[in-house]
């Protein structure tokens, strides 16, 4: 298998409480391992996987934000494979107390 997957679509980052929750749509492909969350600090910090291991869901809560801090979030799926996708639309938000 030499195609990368589709870039995951929609990512929406929603601030709570000491922690960043983000959503997104699932890819279609059949031979998908998950998705690698990735983040940076805002505004230009280089987004670095905040995920070792691909998660099998379309949604991740950030526990590890610091509160005012502002946050810039991409998704990259991964097939089984290990080919991995373009990066998603960035989501930015700032973590709350």
């Amino acid at each position: 298998d030499t195609f990368a997957p589709a870039a995951p679509k929609s990512l929406a980052a929603i601030a709570g409480a000491g922690v960043i929750n983000l959503i997104w749509d699932a890819n279609a492909e059949s031979d998908l391992a998950g998705y690698l969350v990735l983040r940076g600090e805002a505004p230009g910090d280089t987004l670095q996987p905040i995920t070792k291991e691909p998660v099998a869901v379309t949604s991740y809560r950030d526990e590890t934000v610091r509160a005012g801090t502002r946050y810039v979030y991409a998704v990259v799926a991964v097939d089984r494979a290990g080919n991995n996708s373009p990066q998603s639309n960035r989501a930015e938000e700032t973590a709350r107390q």
